[in-house]
């Protein structure tokens, strides 16, 4: 049994990348990109970054208009003008490497973000900082799906409610703008779309799994599973 070329194990298995990150982004605000994104880029290098993403913007949407109130309308525009010159420079990079090994370049890319989520356990960033975070991460995101770790040592010191809040609408216009630039570059049309659908339910299950995950799982110990999950699937991406 297969759907748009996929066999039935490889369908659960990317439902459950999904299902996982976006449990366990909901509970530690890392994970989504991070856990998912190499194990799909492992299964088939079409779920990242459009499908990925595009399934991803549920999630965001949802933890922005939760929070609403708790969004800092300056900061989050000031997030957004670094996130579009990222996007663009993204864009540009992502077309300037057609044709190279793309599942290296993902696990270099990977790498790259467990290196910079790494360095925001101590990483303090505001003024100036925040839009080349924003900038870099609208980078990473274009390129391989990876908004998360350059803009997490934003808000890394928030309150926690601010935190998601702000995070959930970065990442909801991120995840837009960068499946809108891949589009326009020609790399996001039909077979994208069908990856998407295959991933959605995974979303559906991590939004249901997450009052779980917050309520159960350790937030330092799951964060070092993430990382090093991440990195050992970005050297397999590298070394494959």
């Amino acid at each position: 049994m297969t759907f748009d070329g996929l066999t039935l194990s490889t369908i659960l298995i990317a439902i459950s990348a999904m299902a996982f990150g976006c449990a366990f982004q909901t509970a530690l605000g890392l994970g989504f990109a991070l856990l998912a994104a190499p194990v799909l880029a492992l299964l088939d290098p079409a779920f990242v970054p459009g499908p990925m993403l595009l399934a991803g913007v549920v999630l965001a949407a949802l933890t922005a208009y939760g929070e609403r109130d708790a969004i800092d309308r300056r900061m989050l525009m000031t997030c957004l003008i670094g996130l579009a010159a990222g996007t663009v420079a993204g864009a540009v990079a992502l077309q300037a490497v057609q044709g190279m090994n793309l599942q290296r370049l993902f696990g270099v890319m990977i790498l790259l973000a467990v290196g910079v989520s790494i360095m925001a356990k101590t990483a303090v960033v505001k003024g100036r900082g925040l839009l080349a975070a924003a900038g870099v991460s609208g980078i990473m995101g274009t390129m391989a799906g990876l908004h998360g770790p350059a803009i997490s040592l934003a808000f890394q010191n928030a309150e926690p409610r601010v935190a998601r809040a702000m995070l959930g609408a970065y990442f909801t216009a991120a995840y837009l703008s960068a499946v809108v630039a891949q589009v326009l570059l020609g790399a996001f049309g039909a077979p994208e779309v069908g990856r998407t659908i295959v991933l959605l339910p995974g979303v559906a299950i991590g939004l249901a799994l997450a009052p779980l995950t917050r309520r159960y799982v350790n937030r330092d110990r799951l964060r070092i599973a993430i990382l090093t999950i991440a990195a050992v699937s970005g050297l397999i991406l590298v070394l494959k």
